[in-house]
């Protein structure tokens, strides 16, 4: 692709021998950091401890969905429990059984992600009906860095350097799956050059005979 510029300091406008393509730039970043995290964490399965434990403050139905994840959550590295647990128990009162402390995580996280940015994530991820994710550890563990991949991603409204443009493209080229952001938003959206003649009216008759091609 030839790189025309930005649109809206949102999209990438590029070239292609078929067309035109805009590429959203924050779902193309998401994409590669996704791919990234997810190899990463094929590689190296081990988890740390936090140098500072993260509570997550839940509301009524995310504790309960806590209780659903908690299992696949440990497995995957996160070690988390409700604030007052000992030993298997906890302490009784609704506002220490809404509070989650997280202990471990997966080694892999240390060099993107803060304490800040884990609440966040696992907030949102405990937030989210059972029934639409999937129940195996590897679902959980896709859906989880999906949520991770979006935050340190290249957001909407960020003017880029033309060097940082061909940096994403060429990892985005990498990418087993450049189409599509780990949540399913599409990151490339195509105009043919057939679409884009009919679109001026390039067609119309007596066209060619006028002006010869133009």
């Amino acid at each position: 692709m030839r790189v025309l510029g930005q649109l809206h300091d949102t999209y990438v406008v590029a070239e292609t021998p078929d067309g035109l393509v805009l590429v959203d730039q924050h779902a193309a970043d998401e994409r590669v950091n996704y791919e990234r995290l997810r190899e990463a964490f094929a590689d190296d399965a081990t988890t740390q401890m936090l140098a500072q434990p993260v509570e997550l403050e839940l509301t009524a139905g995310e504790a309960a969905l806590f209780d659903e994840y908690r299992e696949p959550l440990e497995r995957l590295g996160f070690r988390a429990e409700r604030a007052g647990d000992s030993g298997g128990r906890r302490a009784d009162g609704p506002e220490t059984s809404r509070r989650v402390v997280v202990r471990t995580a997966p080694t892999v996280l240390d060099a993107t992600l803060d304490p800040e940015l884990l609440r966040d994530a696992l907030g949102e991820f405990v937030s989210t009906d059972p029934d639409q994710r999937g129940d195996t550890v590897e679902a959980v563990a896709d859906d989880l860095l999906a949520d991770l991949a979006c935050y340190p991603s290249i957001t909407g409204n960020t003017s880029l350097r033309e060097g940082s443009v061909v940096e994403l493209l060429r990892e985005l080229d990498d990418c087993e799956n450049p189409y599509a952001c780990p949540h399913g938003r599409p990151v490339i959206i195509e105009f043919g050059e057939e679409e884009i003649e009919d679109r001026f009216e390039r067609d119309y008759p007596g066209h060619a005979g006028r002006r010869g091609e133009e």
